[in-house]
């Protein structure tokens, strides 16, 4: 069945469309407008349209809906269209309005399934302000009837998101489009009208596509300005279900983003800023307190009026463990914090809770949170899936409560039917906040992390009873498509688990959902380099919002999507496909260039937020701030989070190789899939690493030396024949080299003194 296969969507009718698609099917239809070019493909043909006030590009395929696309528009009219060959697949296009000169690029990029891109630009003839632009892209019929057309809208941008939107026309069926518009391209806009790309794309069927926001700040005289840079890709048809959907998505995102222009990468300390958490963690008062003699860390710098929180400590703690493992040395906080983990188990409850049980609020005014008897649905199994990771990791205490406390999680999913609300009271299960939002539901992503615990008690105790509740609360999921993801770090966490319950059952159905866990979060990548208003201080490009709906990136998500991303990867192996292998590796590659910019100290004064909500912001902590924004907004405005300094020893444990035999330590901006150490003789040795990502884009590979100067070093590829890799840069302290992703490496080593080279290639 045609419109049951999106099982999260109902098919739009346009009963009710905008100003903007009205009289289409009369200005489109006439054919004497339509004169300009005509371009033939594989499958359908593309021809110009030239109406009184519009510029459009018309895809017309074998069968099934036509797009058109709005790629210019004056209001007051357009004339004077000229248009010349710019290579064998582009061309350009002039038009005069009363607004100024129009230029439009329009570039063939596959002239088999039609994959095109047309950049729009402007010079203005006076200055003007932008009050209202339609949106560039239109499904109609064969007749050129918008009305008579139905689709699903699968996902389009939420907030400052890519600017994308991904729809499937069902009647007449076919074709499926995926846009993209290049937000970076128009960052000169946006600093002129000081506005920002939050939700300019939309899509409303038939409609979809970029509307540039309105402003009272003008557009300069005479001076060009990009006003679209837009992507398109065309399926003939429609997926079959939500798990198509999801590749189709990946696929076609990953297509555009190898041509994005991408801002280079630099090089971080990630160890040495892990060794400088721990210090500001343990030295300074505003970031822990004492209760009964033990140590809690706060959630936010100076924020110490409410109880230490269970999971706040926990998701410092666990990362912390995996660092002082990969340094090989023992740390006196981790300890402390290892033995405050039992005071936040309740024996009436047989559970371990939120805030430390007995611990007041010492506030006037609570949040909606802040109550010792209502349990947000997703913390729950966030503190048990580090309780259960500590488990597996031989802490018998850890094990212990983690083990008492399943019953209750159990209970409550029997109760809630695997369906969470964003509020429960914790000793009667009564629901005291079902939805997000009027009329959305609960917390859609908890049955994958409910998945991810049970998975690890089945692993600890082989019990299938544990099994059968994994396998029940992934059922819940099915049917999410695009709507599933409510925080960023807890779907992919889903997508770990649920590539963990394919591998052990067999059942191809789980590792389907977890790619569609996987494609909800590409959704919320930032695919754009703010360079307005304060961004031109720092970077975002390739965050994640850490809500469905957040206006902004955040330390603690985006530092456990980053360790989630590599398990993940790990986990599926070769099944990964090169497109979503390349998104997350390059996630994985600019969270490790970007992630600096969370410290307060690596921004301007004014860049960060005087006030936040939380605690206060100490500017010389090496504690990140919980929130970075569009350009216009000061970071920080939520305060400076504990809980999100993980990220330091995440990037120092998962991004520099080491070995106890080997006097060198490797960095990778790639995740690394596998690696391994061979001995030759004394003094020498190889390492091998094979890399996630695909072989059309690189990244950074450093070497460093371990202690003194460099031994001598070569890296190989590890194929058949292998070729050596040149330097790209060299120093007494470091060589660096730009390897290509989805290959296998070899590195040799010498003891000795390395050579300096003064060839870069």
């Amino acid at each position: 069945m045609s419109v049951g296969v999106f099982s999260s969507h109902e098919p739009a009718q346009p009963e009710v469309i905008s100003q903007w698609a009205l009289g289409l099917k009369k200005s489109l239809g006439q054919e004497q407008n339509r004169t300009a070019a005509d371009l033939q493909f594989t499958t359908g043909h593309l021809e110009t349209c030239l109406d009184t006030t519009s510029f459009w590009l018309i895809y017309t395929p074998p069968k099934g809906a036509k797009v058109a696309i709005r790629a210019c528009y004056d209001p007051q009219g357009l004339y004077e269209c000229t248009s010349e060959n710019d290579g064998e697949h582009v061309l350009d296009f002039r038009l005069s309005g009363a607004l100024g000169q129009f230029h439009v690029r329009l570039e063939l990029l596959d002239t088999n399934a039609p994959f095109l891109r047309y950049t729009t630009s402007l010079r203005p003839a006076n200055a003007f302000t932008v009050q209202s632009f339609p949106r560039d892209i239109y499904l109609l019929d064969r007749t050129y009837d918008p009305l008579k057309t139905e689709g699903v809208v699968h996902i389009t941008q939420n907030g400052p998101t890519s600017g994308l939107a991904y729809v499937s026309c069902l009647k007449p069926k076919g074709p499926t489009v995926f846009y993209f518009q290049n937000l970076s391209a128009l960052n000169d806009f946006f600093e002129q009208t000081q506005t920002e790309p939050s939700s300019v794309v939309g899509a409303k069927w038939p409609e979809l596509g970029l509307s540039l926001p309105s402003s009272d700040k003008p557009l300069a005289k005479h001076q060009d300005v990009v006003i679209s840079d837009a992507f398109v890709t065309l399926r003939t048809d429609v997926p079959k279900d939500d798990y198509q959907t999801a590749d189709w998505f990946i696929d076609e995102f990953a297509r555009v983003y190898r041509l994005l222009d991408k801002p280079a990468t630099t090089y971080y300390d990630w160890p040495q800023a892990a060794a400088k958490t721990i210090r500001s963690l343990s030295r300074s008062s505003a970031c822990h307190q004492r209760i009964k003699n033990r140590f809690y860390l706060n959630a936010y710098v100076g924020s110490s009026e409410k109880p230490p929180e269970s999971m706040v400590q926990l998701c410092v703690l666990v990362p912390m463990l995996a660092y002082q493992a990969w340094k090989g040395r023992p740390s006196k906080l981790a300890e402390q914090l290892l033995q405050s983990v039992p005071s936040f188990y309740r024996d009436d409850l047989k559970t371990v809770v939120r805030w430390l049980p007995g611990q007041p609020f010492q506030k006037s005014e609570l949040s909606e949170e802040e109550d010792h008897d209502k349990m947000d649905s997703w913390y729950l199994f966030h503190i048990l899936m580090n309780l259960g990771r500590l488990a597996l990791q031989g802490d018998e205490t850890a094990r212990d409560i983690f083990l008492k406390s399943l019953d209750f999680a159990i209970e409550a999913a029997h109760r809630f039917r695997y369906e969470w609300p964003v509020f429960y009271h914790v000793k009667t299960l009564e629901v005291l906040k079902s939805e997000t939002k009027p009329g959305e539901k609960g917390e859609q992503d908890v049955p994958g992390v409910y998945t991810y615990v049970m998975m690890q008690a089945f692993e600890l105790t082989n019990d299938a009873r544990y099994l059968r509740e994994a396998e029940q609360s992934a059922g819940k999921l099915i049917g999410s498509g695009f709507n599933l993801l409510y925080q960023t770090n807890i779907t992919i966490m889903s997508a770990q688990a649920l590539a963990k319950l394919w591998k052990t059952t067999g059942n191809r159905l789980y590792f389907d959902l977890s790619r569609l866990c996987i494609a909800n979060t590409i959704a919320k990548m930032w695919a754009w380099d703010c360079s307005f208003g304060f961004g031109k201080n720092y970077n975002t490009f390739m965050g994640v919002s850490c809500l469905k709906d957040a206006s902004y990136i955040a330390a603690y998500e985006e530092g456990e999507s980053f360790a989630t991303a590599l398990d993940y990867l790990r986990i599926v192996g070769p099944d990964a496909s090169p497109a979503l292998s390349l998104m997350l590796a390059e996630y994985m590659k600019y969270l490790l260039n970007r992630g600096r910019h969370y410290y307060p100290y690596e921004l301007p004064d004014d860049a960060v937020a005087d006030q936040p909500k939380e605690g206060h912001i100490r500017r010389q902590l090496t504690i990140p701030l919980e929130d970075l924004r569009t350009g216009w907004e000061q970071a920080g405005q939520v305060g400076q989070e504990i809980y999100g300094s993980a990220s330091a020893f995440v990037a120092a444990a998962y991004a520099y190789q080491r070995h106890e035999k080997m006097p060198l330590t490797v960095f990778i901006e790639y995740p690394v899939i596998e690696s391994g150490f061979r001995d030759n003789q004394p003094g020498q040795g190889e390492y091998f690493v094979h890399l996630a990502g695909v072989p059309e884009l690189s990244c950074r590979l450093r070497i460093l030396p371990n202690y003194g100067s460099l031994p001598n070093v070569r890296v190989f590829t590890d194929t058949e024949t292998p070729h050596e890799i040149p330097s790209k840069d060299q120093t007494q302290t470091y060589i660096d080299y730009e390897i290509s992703g989805g290959m296998r490496y070899r590195i040799e080593w010498q003891s000795g003194r390395n050579k300096r080279s003064t060839t870069k290639s």
